[in-house]
């Protein structure tokens, strides 16, 4: 005669529980992790002068207005951003 009161469903469902904290509670750390960006993020980003990553992006950006492709034109504004935050930030 078993004493553990727990079934395997029981168990299961406890496992996928703590998983789903888990992963709740990394993605909140890994967000609280990265420091707010201090640019306003109403405006596209400017790319950093003799940069050729930034031209790169910008005229990646300028090329998706021109062509008013606001998806395209949001992607190289992140781009930009992740860019800048990676190489240009202490």
């Amino acid at each position: 005669m078993s004493t553990n009161p727990v079934t395997p469903a029981a168990r299961a469902d406890l496992y996928d529980r703590a998983r789903l904290s888990a992963e709740v509670r990394i993605a909140n750390e890994r967000a609280l992790a990265a420091p707010p960006d201090p640019d306003d993020l109403s405006r596209p980003p400017r790319p950093v002068p003799g940069c050729s990553a930034c031209l790169a992006l910008a005229e990646r950006r300028e090329v998706a207005r021109a062509e008013c492709d606001r998806s395209a034109e949001a992607d190289a504004n992140v781009l930009l951003r992740r860019h800048q935050r990676a190489e240009h930030r202490p």
